[in-house]
């Protein structure tokens, strides 16, 4: 995935649903990757979901396939993220906590969790 198609949106992002399928030559770098879990780190979500599992809601990880078919796409990923589930223990992240390119960034990084998921 290029700077382009993060800098575009969340709709250019979620052309690449299943960043584990092998065949998307356009999969996040890395780095893309790296920056995005450090991101993830610096806004207090590896505090609940260290290495993309739920320690509140232990059978709701943030990766594998029932992850992948809830969200299907970035864009509600991206909305639930920003609204957050109060009763579920997760704090909103508006933008003012949270800028929109910093929450693409770490969009690719919880995408990224899937591909080492065992599926």
């Amino acid at each position: 995935m290029s700077a382009e198609q993060i800098e575009a949106g969340p709709k250019t992002i979620a052309n690449h649903k299943n960043i584990a399928n092998p065949k998307n030559i356009d999969a996040p770098s890395p780095a893309q990757i790296k920056a995005g879990k450090m991101l993830f780190v610096k806004a207090t979500c590896w505090g609940c979901h260290p290495h993309g599992e739920n320690s509140m809601n232990g059978d709701k990880p943030l990766k594998g396939p029932r992850f992948a078919k809830k969200y299907q796409s970035d864009e509600e990923l991206m909305q639930t993220i920003r609204r957050g589930s109060v009763k579920r223990g997760m704090p909103p992240f508006p933008v003012e906590k949270l800028s929109e390119q910093d929450l693409k960034q770490i969009v690719v990084f919880i995408r990224s969790l899937s591909c080492s998921a065992k599926q």
